[in-house]
């Protein structure tokens, strides 16, 4: 994973790459949450695969885009039948269509790709390292300050240059789905809390699971001071 979905610590996935391509590995990269968050350049990863999902760049659910590299998509084959992916059928073989198309069987969902299209065409004219540095400009004022209030501890890299815009977090003594209902119920903030998905990590860490605030272009400080003021109002009342 590019970035990871818990911890918020960027990978390096350039190395990783090199290191896969020493011994003739694939490199699949998840850019779930990077690419809506940062500049992302395939060609300099060098990645074979790279994979990233709409909702989490202001489009709808149920989308999301998958690169690879054009030799490896040549050599695989389709795994969906359907209409237009096929240059010629008899009853016994068929023979597959040019690319991309071999791999756009049967009716697509129209309207989320058009809607995607929009997100990626808004995000670009806001520009990625925009995006970037003002997501780690909200990110490390709140993290900074997080790590002030006594009985909260943060997971994560402290480093604002190796991480996103991300804070997942346990407050002492209260379960990581309370925090997230007393933040709801009392100051109308949603977050996350559980695994995240993310078990293993879980049980590499020894946690049943954390809190999770992340933040994008459309947060100001201002949602982070409430934010605080609501995790440091739990603090006191616990």
């Amino acid at each position: 994973t590019h970035v990871s979905n818990v911890l918020g610590t960027v990978n390096d996935v350039k190395r990783i790459g090199k290191l896969a391509h020493e011994v003739n590995a694939f490199l699949l990269v998840d850019g779930a949450q990077s690419v809506p968050h940062m500049p992302v350049n395939v060609k300099d990863i060098d990645c074979d695969f790279l994979a990233f999902s709409g909702h989490k760049m202001l489009a709808p659910t149920g989308i999301g885009v998958l690169y690879a590299k054009k030799d490896i998509l040549s050599e695989m084959d389709p795994f969906m039948g359907g209409g237009d992916m096929i240059s010629d059928v008899d009853l016994y073989e068929s023979k597959w269509a040019r690319l991309p198309w071999k791999f756009e069987a049967g009716t697509s969902s129209i309207a989320d790709g058009v809607a995607l299209g929009v997100a990626v065409d808004y995000l670009m004219k806001l520009g990625m390292e925009n995006i970037h540095q003002y997501e780690r400009e909200i990110t490390e004022y709140a993290l900074n300050n997080l790590l002030t209030i006594d009985g909260v501890e943060v997971y994560g890299p402290k480093d604002i240059e190796a991480r996103s815009g991300i804070l997942s977090f346990n407050v002492r003594n209260i379960n990581h789905h309370d925090v997230a209902n007393y933040l709801s119920e009392n100051y109308n903030i949603c977050i996350r809390s559980g695994h995240h998905c993310a078990l293993p990590l879980m049980k590499r860490l020894g946690l049943k699971g954390t809190a999770r605030a992340s933040f994008y272009i459309y947060n100001v400080k201002e949602d982070v001071d409430i934010l605080l003021e609501a995790i440091s109002s739990l603090v006191r009342s616990s």
